[in-house]
């Protein structure tokens, strides 16, 4: 009898502290039914590896910012040579090697597009532009460019640059309003825009004012600032973009052909800043944020989570932020028009650029100067110490006085 009650309390408190250290993990206390994650490192090193674009024969390409460089990493390794450098590179502030795409049909349709702020010296002028390479294993050759944008101001920010195919097999590129509010209320420019076009850069025939003289018409959304990521609802295929406000509202927005976003030349930060009043009231009809944040975090690029490490997290947006080099976690709710909950998932060492689902199944993420994927935290086991003595004692009643 004493064994069986010395047993059972052993097994009580043997529970009780494995789900305190469960709790209480470096890590833990995230979304239900997911485990403990940490970012390990791929390769580090690098100058700010901005975009990734994962090949289907397992190569990884991605694009450093400040180096105009397209690289590869192949069988874990990362290759020596470039796959192509982007000459004329402008690098100032926040302009540089942008974005990076693959072309859906890739490597049988073997093209890689690359947004790029290029300093055209014989011309005088810097630009936003988008090009494509073709690609011979792992050597790129210069194709074309196939959309080149307005010249640039003196300001060196706000230049946007992710570029992706979305799940209908159009480009899709953010572009940022160059820190002039006007022309993200302007019909007749690409700027403060998200863009959709097709593979050669000509608008298309789908698009919200496609056929429209007063519109550009590679123009889908308009009112924008300044956006560092997208992605597509893997079951509604809905877009979603994250967004950087001034000195409040960084947002989450969900895409609705030809919408206004609300950016332009009158809005400003209320004070004190509420949910956005003042921020996204431009122009007619705005759209409001799903999600924003005040004081700013600079949410960067984003996924949808469909991998099977976080069953608890499934369909989930995640995306990072550079201010403060958290990995969030938003769930939507079932119709994707709200934020449910938000979770941070973790802090990287750095402020996080680039966050994208690998065709491993896995999420992987950068910051200025490595690539990581994200896995599960190794267990640790735990040597419990007695603390105290417990003493079981045996009463028999029949030695009991009444």
């Amino acid at each position: 009898m004493i064994a069986a009650v010395v047993i059972a309390a052993l097994a009580v408190l043997g529970t009780l502290t494995s789900l305190w250290y469960w709790a209480n993990r470096p890590g833990g206390g995230g979304t239900p039914n997911n485990p403990a994650v940490q970012l390990s490192p791929v390769q580090t090193g690098l100058a700010w590896p901005i975009a990734l674009a994962f090949a289907s024969d397992g190569r990884i390409f991605f694009a450093e910012r400040n180096t105009g460089n397209i690289r590869i990493i192949e069988g874990g390794a990362l290759l020596p040579t470039s796959f192509y450098t982007l000459t004329n590179t402008a690098t100032t502030g926040e302009r540089g090697l942008l974005g990076l795409a693959l072309d859906p049909g890739f490597p049988s349709a073997p093209y890689v597009y690359a947004y790029q702020t290029y300093n055209d010296v014989a011309n005088g002028t810097i630009y936003n532009r988008i090009v494509r390479i073709s690609a011979n294993g792992n050597v790129g050759t210069f194709d074309r460019v196939i959309l080149s944008m307005p010249p640039l101001s003196a300001a060196t920010n706000h230049n946007g640059g992710v570029i992706a195919f979305g799940p209908d097999g159009k480009l899709w590129a953010l572009v940022g309003e160059n820190a002039n509010p006007s022309h993200s209320q302007d019909p007749t420019s690409l700027l403060g825009k998200v863009l959709r076009m097709n593979s050669d850069g000509s608008a298309a025939s789908d698009n919200p004012f496609y056929g429209n003289p007063s519109w550009e018409n590679r123009v889908y959304t308009y009112g924008h600032r300044n956006m560092f990521g997208i992605a597509w609802h893997p079951v509604t295929g809905r877009a979603y973009i994250t967004e950087n406000g001034p000195t409040c509202n960084d947002e989450v927005n969900r895409l609705a052909a030809g919408s206004n976003y609300g950016w332009g030349p009158t809005a400003t930060c209320g004070t004190p800043p509420p949910p956005p009043t003042n921020t996204n009231r431009d122009g007619p009809n705005p759209v409001l944020p799903l999600d924003w944040w005040t004081p700013p975090i600079a949410p960067t690029n984003a996924a949808f989570y469909t991998g099977s490490l976080l069953p608890g997290s499934r369909n989930h947006l995640m995306f990072g932020a550079y201010n403060d080099a958290r990995l969030r976690e938003l769930t939507l709710s079932a119709d994707g028009t709200s934020v449910v909950n938000e979770t941070v998932l973790l802090t990287a060492l750095s402020g996080i650029l680039d966050v994208e689902m690998g065709l491993d199944g896995f999420l992987w993420v950068t910051t200025s100067s490595a690539i990581y994927r994200l896995v599960a935290q190794p267990v640790v086991m735990q040597t419990l110490r007695p603390v105290s003595t417990i003493e079981f004692r045996v009463w028999d009643a029949r030695t009991l006085d009444d």
